[in-house]
């Protein structure tokens, strides 16, 4: 049985247009998942922001409480305002004032456990210390959604097709946010 040259024509359009269909779909949906993962970046990016503000305001609160030494409530109450004043939401100097804050609150650290009044002090220091990890866990998920974005960016058809539009690279947020291992509840 042989083909009309029409049938074979329309059979080879049929097809090509298919694969356009599947290439547009696949285009389609991986610039849809770049999207939600920048998107992702910019909520995981607020949450850190929103968690390292209730750490630097529970490090204020502990260090104004007056149950520490004054020489640890100044360092504190300075590495915490530092932290709070400094701005950009990632900018270079931030990352610096927060790694600060952290080292301060390491230095710190045998003094939060001998704070003074018991009771009150007690649950401020247990709520930096609740706050001092959700800081951890935050830029934990926001590193993470930042490599899910770049390892999608990295692919050839992302490239190629310029997926990404406009959005800048995304990077990491790095800085030292480690609570003492001795002083961990």
């Amino acid at each position: 049985m042989t083909v009309s040259p029409m049938a074979e024509v329309m059979m080879w359009a049929g097809l090509v247009l298919a694969m356009l269909l599947a290439v547009g779909w696949f285009l389609s949906y991986t610039a849809v998942r770049l999207d939600r993962l920048h998107h992702r970046i910019f909520a995981t990016a607020a949450a850190l922001d929103a968690q390292l503000v209730r750490r630097a305001e529970a490090t204020l609160e502990v260090a104004l409480g007056g149950g520490l030494d004054p020489a640890s409530s100044t360092l504190l109450a300075g590495a915490a305002t530092e932290a709070l004043d400094t701005p950009g939401p990632w900018s270079i100097p931030r990352q610096r004032a927060e790694s600060g804050l952290t080292e301060v609150l390491r230095m710190a650290g045998p003094s939060l456990d001998q704070a003074g009044p018991p009771v009150a002090e007690d649950e401020v220091v247990a709520r930096l210390r609740g706050a001092a990890l959700r800081v951890q866990l935050a830029r934990r998920f926001h590193n993470e959604a930042i490599c899910d974005a770049v390892r999608l960016r990295a692919r050839v058809p992302v490239r190629l097709f310029r997926l990404a539009g406009h959005a800048a690279m995304p990077e990491p947020v790095s800085f030292d946010d480690d609570w003492p291992e001795g002083h961990v509840d």
